[in-house]
């Protein structure tokens, strides 16, 4: 540019330093939010995959239905690894308990003493006989330290804690609302090994393939029977596809929330090019030619870009850099680096300076070309009215001062729908946002409804039902009991092994038989008979993980502790927790199946009252009164500790919400109070015009304020069918990430009051300030306005 262009520019600078500062700011918050969003996920991917692989996971885990010595196992471990496609092999067990005196249950992973580490590691070496490692977060779950003595119930032993352990396979402590403890063999009274676990290169069929040639070599020359095959998703943690999508959902936002600022931006440009079209006018007549002009108001929104983006790079990094922290701390899992790589950088670079010139290019052009002719002759309107324009006009009953508010709002489509389009898209963002938040709600209420029960009850073996009915009769406080058999199962197609996609945990990807009728919305067939046998019903989740493509009326097979049953399917049921069980079956039909009488493992409590220290109460005298009828309990304790664990997976949802609604609601306040600023300040000359023909300051201003909220309106009216579609599409997505099955649908009517409140009302104060000066200028200041 030339010194005069350059005198120009800071003049302009100088004298819309406001309008600057709302452009400087609106792309400054959008592109910190996709910045961080941008460098928390470009890293979340390395650093769950480094944690997860750094503990050297098995492919596979070939499940035996009798456990056996460890020498016998390592023998196995050896000649396996010799086998084809497997690169290595190890003997491991697990079970779950309780600890004397916890409500909360202990799952603990056990090694032998010469257990080298070298996969599945959760250590350098097994502890001595006597101790027990803990996860930090177990520890602090369980309120435990250290160095503390504890009591297990099953089986039966003292341990004391010698420290803890790293052990990011697993999901969070809190989030599974159950402690993590390691074992050595030498501190078992019995100690054998049920677990074979194998790694193996290659993709998930290949693991399939090469686990099911081991367990079928296991079966035919070692005599061992095969309970399942469990092979999770190889490579992956088990909750890192939460974080993927939690986010991929937050950087969808960020992303959106960047676009509209750039169009924002493009917006107050465009309306300070028209505002100049004057002074355009001016330079070319002094022969200023179309491209230094273009290059001027180039030059100024670089300016402006290069600004925002200096300013939101630090913060960005920053909260991209504590979100990671944060959402790798929620996972369990210990970073190696928070930095996130080099393409990240350059991404925000290239979209913070290269988004808003490019969607300022076509007003930047148009305004370049202007002729001498053509800014002699503009006024601020249009030469012709627009459609809308022309239809107003014929409401002429309409207050004049209305009526005209509404004329000048239409009378220039390009900017009024850039306006209402800024404005509807944050609304409708906004609202579905918070519907979705109702969804997630309804969801949570929903599973409080369908949880009647107040106290669950697990027995450490089945009991005869009638034995329990006895025990449990006259307890105080106790008004109903409910007994149900469940038991841990595996599905296959007829004449294959099961093979499930179940993680170490034991949790995530398991299936399990409950003889308690499913209570889900049914998706296909029909729920099942009173006592009808030979039938079984699966939830979509056991039936996709397990059985692909089976439905009604297909026959499965079901493994019973390693013994294959034949059954038919009756219907699918819905269900949004994985560790819901996934099978259902009547009690006739199970003991028919098993050869059993009818038995229960499980028990539902309901009490009188329902606060939490009765149900604390009534487990714990239920537990006492079983243990002293001789059946022994494995784990009695309040319904809260389910919930606890449903709110920790239901977190992440709120966040993505929240995450994604929160910046475009900043960013729409701001587009709104700077587009009607705008509006108001290249109409200088007509408000000098109405001020010269008799037009009072506080008519003025009162047309102006009804233009400002007449856009709003109009902008809440756009935004309706759009906020319902994208509340759809979002609830159906989200739900089957998150939770297995579409959330409820549900608007907020409190979201939609409160976006359209804040749209009429900070158009408004918004307005306000600039019909204030409108109602204020002088017929000589408007004369002399370019």
């Amino acid at each position: 540019m030339t010194g005069l262009m350059t005198v120009k520019l800071r003049r302009d600078l100088r004298a819309s330093w406001p309008r600057f500062a709302l452009m400087v700011l609106a792309l400054a918050v959008s592109l910190t939010v996709f910045g961080g969003m941008l460098n928390a996920w470009a890293s979340i991917g390395r650093e769950t995959t480094g944690a997860y692989m750094s503990t050297e996971p098995a492919s596979a885990t070939i499940v035996l239905e009798q456990p056996i010595d460890p020498d016998r196992m390592t023998a196995i471990a050896a000649e396996t690894r010799d086998r084809p496609g497997v690169v290595n092999a190890i003997g491991r067990t697990q079970f779950d308990t309780e600890i004397e005196g916890k409500t909360l249950p202990l799952q603990v992973f056990v090694a032998a003493p010469d257990d080298p580490m070298r996969m599945v590691k959760w250590g350098t070496r097994p502890p001595a006989p006597g101790q027990i490692l803990l996860t930090a977060d177990s520890l602090a779950l369980l309120g435990l330290a250290v160095g503390d003595e504890l009591t297990i119930k099953t089986p039966p032993m003292k341990l004391r804690i010698a420290g803890t352990v790293y052990d990011p396979s697993l999901a969070p402590s809190p989030q599974e609302q159950r402690g993590h403890g390691y074992l050595s063999t030498v501190s078992l009274t019995t100690p054998t090994l049920d677990q074979l676990k194998v790694q193996v290169s290659g993709d998930r069929d290949a693991i399939v393939a090469v686990a099911g040639d081991v367990a079928a070599w296991l079966q035919r020359d070692k005599g061992l029977t095969i309970a399942e095959i469990q092979v999770p998703t190889p490579y992956a943690h088990p909750h890192q596809w939460q974080a993927d999508v939690l986010l991929l959902s937050l950087l969808a936002g960020g992303a959106a929330a960047l676009l509209l600022s750039a169009i924002l931006v493009a917006n107050m440009l465009n309306n300070l090019f028209t505002q100049q079209i004057p002074q355009i006018g001016i330079m070319k007549a002094i022969g200023a030619p179309s491209g230094r002009i273009g290059r001027l108001y180039l030059s100024m929104t670089l300016l402006v870009a290069s600004t925002a983006t200096l300013i939101a790079l630090i913060p960005a990094i920053l909260i991209g850099q504590s979100g990671l922290n944060a959402l790798l701390s929620m996972l369990g899992i210990q970073p190696a680096s928070l930095v996130a790589p080099w393409w990240a950088y350059a991404v925000i670079l290239a979209a913070g300076l290269g988004l808003p010139p490019l969607m300022a290019l076509i007003p930047l052009v148009k305004a370049s070309r202007t002729t001498v002719r053509a800014a002699m002759d503009h006024h601020g309107g249009t030469s012709q009215p627009g459609a809308a324009a022309s239809i107003l006009t014929r409401f002429s009953r309409l207050d004049r001062g209305l009526l005209m508010a509404l004329r000048n709002t239409v009378r220039r489509p390009a900017r009024f729908w850039l306006s209402v389009g800024l404005l509807a898209s944050a609304g409708m963002v906004f609202v579905a946002g918070m519907s979705l938040n109702s969804g997630t709600q309804a969801v949570d209420e929903q599973r409080k409804q369908q949880r009647y029960w107040d106290v669950e009850v697990q027995l450490a073996a089945p009991a005869r039902q009638e034995a329990i009915a006895t025990a449990l009769r006259g307890v105080p406080g106790v008004a109903r009991v409910e007994t149900w058999n469940r038991v841990q199962v595996s599905l296959a197609r007829q004449g294959q092994l099961p093979i499930t996609r179940t993680y170490p945990d034991q949790g995530h990807g398991s299936i399990a038989m409950n003889t308690l009728p499913a209570r889900t919305p049914l998706l296909d067939g029909r729920l099942l008979a009173p006592d009808e046998t030979g039938a079984l019903v699966l939830s979509q989740i056991a039936r996709d993980n397990a059985v692909p493509g089976l439905g009604a009326g297909d026959t499965v097979q079901l493994f019973i502790e390693g013994k294959p049953t034949t059954w038919r399917i009756a219907g699918i049921v819905e269900e949004r927790e994985a560790s819901g069980g996934g099978v259902y079956a009547t009690a006739k039909g199970f003991a028919q199946a098993t050869g059993q009488p009818a038995q229960a493992n499980q028990l539902r409590v309901v009490t009188g009252d329902h606060d939490e220290q009765t149900r604390q109460t009534i487990a714990n005298t239920v537990g006492r009164t079983l243990t002293g009828a001789g059946i022994q309990v494995e784990l009695a304790a309040s319904v809260s500790r389910t919930e606890a664990a449903s709110a920790g997976h239901l977190g992440p949802v709120t966040l993505v919400l929240l995450g994604v609604a929160l910046p475009l609601g900043v960013l729409g306040a701001i587009g709104l109070a700077s587009t009607m600023s705008a509006n108001i300040l290249d109409r200088t000359r007509e408000f000098g015009v109405m001020h010269a023909i008799g037009a009072r300051p506080g008519t003025v201003r009162r047309i102006v304020v009804a233009e400002g909220i007449f856009l709003a309106l109009t902008s809440c009216v756009v935004a309706a069918l759009p906020a319902l579609a994208l509340t759809a599409v979002l609830g159906a997505g989200l739900g089957n990430l998150f939770m297995n099955a579409p959330l409820p649908y549900r608007v907020s009517m409190p979201a939609v009051v409160i976006w359209i409140a804040l749209v009429v009302l900070g158009s408004a104060l918004a307005t306000d300030a600039a019909a204030s000066r409108a109602s204020r200028i002088t017929v000589r200041e408007a004369l002399t306005y370019l």
